[in-house]
């Protein structure tokens, strides 16, 4: 069975709450360490990993 404490709609979707900090989230976002979900941020926190690519400028791109 499913705990309804650790789910919510407040984001206008079903989904998962962060294990850590609570956050409502959408399980398109939502990454697992051991069965749990966490944010972004947490998953960072948690686990030491981050962003294998470091953003540039690419010439002749206009992202207005």
């Amino acid at each position: 069975m499913v705990d309804a404490e650790k789910l919510s709609i407040a984001r206008g979707q079903l989904g998962p709450k962060c294990a850590s900090c609570g956050s409502p989230l959408i399980f398109a976002e939502a990454l697992v360490i051991d069965s749990e979900y966490h944010c972004f941020s947490c998953y960072e926190k948690v686990t030491g990993a981050s962003s294998a690519s470091e953003p540039k400028e690419v010439s002749g791109l206009r992202m207005d």
